[in-house]
């Protein structure tokens, strides 16, 4: 019996490229990737949108080329955000109205995210997730998952990530200008963990720290929930930008000199080794120690590491032995920076690449892209819910928010209600 399958897209908006990713999905869960469009982009520092002439352009662009290969008209997708104006907030909440029927049920429970998102409000501020991590019943801490219990008073201690409401407006603004409605917007660092992270990994702690263009962004894990998150304003653009600076050179031999020439470790360099960067305003290039490059490189880094160790600190991660850092994100392709973080902090860590849930394309099996695949299977799962809680399958003969070029009419995701939080979904966007 053939399986029914629906369309998912995700698109990444990062600060250095835009990501489109088209897939089809069945309902055992198998995904095939249909078509993908990368575009460089421009409009976007430390992942806030500045110029959103440029990042329209990019975002129509990399849809288009998805849309190209994939022969499927994109109607609607599911969209990564990161930058400097997210905010994080782990809050407690007393759920008086729980339990009014003498039990706990599903429906209460899968209530409580838009309770908790509803409580959170903030002139200013858009509640992009409101997470659970764990529940008081009666005073007894630490309940993973209270349905069927009874109870008199329940408290929820929540994960809940904001974000500036014009930031958030403009990157729907910016995607939907490419004729493509927004299902959801999730947190990059999210995403990254859904493409990279083991259950066993979530189970026993881990930290995914994202090194991307503009940002770092890290998520902590601990007994297979999200505990703590945050964005680091560091990424590779500001090592690229050290060589830039420094040497006067463009910012494309910058880049081009980083991945190619650049490492966090100075001393494994041959001492006379030299490669020759252009100069702004001169004819021939300048010929420079490739020792002296790597530096800029390693203090940038050292500075980096810095800022993580104080963010795990801040998340009350002390225990490195027993717990995993999982690097991924364009930057952590860096070489000698799992070596330092490895010599430095802990030994546990690994750099990671999408893998594990589906043939991933080829040029797409990098840490780079492990956003964008995130941001499809968290759409997947939201579908997924949503289509549980109202006993079929989202959208027209199975398909989510597209359709194939040969289809009569045009289908997009329905309504539907999912635990997880979705403003986008709720307000019927």
């Amino acid at each position: 019996m053939m399986q029914s399958s629906r369309i998912i897209t995700a698109i990444d908006v990062g600060t250095t490229k835009i990501f489109t990713l088209v897939a089809s999905v069945d309902n055992a869960g198998n995904f095939e990737a249909l078509g993908h469009g990368v575009v460089p982009c421009k409009g976007l520092s430390k992942g806030n949108i500045e110029d959103i002439v440029e990042a329209q352009r990019a975002i129509r662009e990399s849809v288009e080329e998805a849309q190209k290969q994939s022969g499927i008209k994109i109607n609607s997708a599911f969209v990564g955000i990161t930058g400097t104006h997210i905010s994080f907030e782990n809050r407690r909440d007393v759920l008086d109205w729980v339990g009014s029927h003498g039990v706990i049920t599903d429906q209460d429970i899968s209530r409580v995210p838009e309770t908790v998102a509803n409580a959170s409000q903030q002139i200013g501020r858009k509640v992009l997730h409101a997470l659970p991590i764990s529940y008081s019943l009666d005073g007894e801490e630490g309940i993973k998952d209270p349905m069927g219990m009874h109870s008199n008073r329940l408290e929820v201690e929540t994960h809940v990530v904001t974000g500036s409401s014009m930031a958030v407006d403009r990157l729907v603004r910016a995607v939907e200008s490419a004729g493509v409605k927004v299902d959801g917007v999730v947190l990059d660092s999210i995403a990254s963990s859904e493409s990279v992270l083991t259950p066993v990994e979530r189970a026993r702690g881990a930290a995914v720290i994202d090194i991307g263009g503009g940002t770092t962004d890290i998520i902590v894990y601990k007994g297979g929930t999200i505990s703590y998150s945050a964005v680091i304003p560091v990424g590779g653009y500001q090592f690229t930008n050290d060589i830039c600076m420094t040497y006067n050179t463009s910012f494309e031999a910058a880049e081009e000199a980083k991945i190619t020439q650049c490492s966090t470790e100075p001393d494994t360099v041959r001492p006379h080794e030299e490669i020759t960067l252009p100069v702004l305003g001169r004819v021939a290039g300048l010929r420079v120690p490739r020792r002296d490059v790597c530096q800029l490189t390693r203090e940038r880094a050292q500075e980096l590491m810095r800022l993580i160790m104080i963010t795990l600190k801040n998340a009350d991660v002390t225990d490195f032995e027993n717990f995993r850092l999982v690097l991924t994100g364009g930057g952590s392709n860096m070489d000698g920076l799992e070596d330092m973080i490895k010599r430095t902090l802990t030994g546990n860590v690994r750099t990671a690449a999408p893998n594990g849930f589906m043939e991933i394309p080829l040029g797409l099996q990098q840490p780079s892209y492990s956003t964008g695949f995130g941001v499809l299977l968290w759409g997947a799962r939201q579908i997924s819910d949503a289509g549980s809680a109202n006993g079929a399958v989202n959208g027209r003969n199975g398909h989510a928010n597209g359709s194939r070029a040969d289809a009569k009419e045009p289908v997009s995701v329905g309504g539907g209600k999912s635990r997880f939080f979705n403003p986008f979904r709720r307000n019927g966007k």
